[in-house]
């Protein structure tokens, strides 16, 4: 009797086992999402007064983030990704936002300007508390990037895997990031990034592996 008992403990630790590793079998699928034109934008705040900026809306070739070296008015930028091609059981091995940089000021011209990347949870269209990292929350620890007149028509690639892990867990239905100035409040170095959103060929993208 003891014996049949240990037999069938082992069996069941065996298909437990069998089925932890199923997943890591499963072939890697690689999906690239283009950022949703109707819902990006961004929002700049002057003197405490916010005004909201939209991709479609407004016709912009390209969203704002960082501070303006010229009047210190302070812009976030706001992209979003609908996950509806990712199952919400699947584990995520790797993502990669790219952006195309349009351009950059920053004072002096050789600066390089680190842009803060949070990943937030908003229902579109954006509105002026948006801006607000108080009221719209960072829902993950941000991934930092440097960017700097180097970069003007060029392919950043970012590695928010930390952040497409957290909208996985959560099962948000769009990646939506807030993308700022770091310190964008105290800076001592001002400075915008424009990311383009003229053409589709340099449309934001997000390119998740996942199985």
């Amino acid at each position: 009797m003891k014996k049949r008992i240990l037999w069938l403990v082992l069996a069941a630790v065996l298909v437990a086992l069998a089925g932890c590793g199923g997943g890591e079998d499963r072939p890697l699928i690689e999906t690239t999402i283009a950022s949703d034109p109707a819902v990006d934008g961004d929002i700049v705040d002057v003197a405490g007064v916010r005004t909201v900026s939209l991709v479609t809306r407004d016709a912009l070739p390209g969203v704002l983030a960082g501070v303006d070296p010229v009047n210190d008015d302070v812009y976030r930028a706001f992209l979003s990704f609908p996950l509806t091609a990712i199952p919400v059981n699947h584990i995520i091995r790797s993502a990669t936002l790219s952006i195309v940089i349009r351009s950059v000021t920053v004072v002096p011209p050789t600066a390089t300007i680190p842009l803060r990347l949070e990943l937030v949870a908003f229902d579109p269209p954006l509105v002026g508390n948006d801006w607000d990292r108080t009221i719209l929350l960072p829902l993950a620890n941000p991934v930092v990037v440097s960017v700097s007149s180097a970069d003007v028509n060029r392919e950043v690639n970012i590695d928010v895997t930390s952040l497409m892990d957290e909208a996985q867990f959560r099962r948000l239905p769009d990646f939506q990031v807030r993308i700022l100035q770091d310190d964008d409040l105290n800076t001592a170095v001002p400075g915008i990034v424009e990311i383009d959103e003229a053409t589709v060929a340099n449309e934001p993208r997000l390119t998740v592996v996942h199985f």
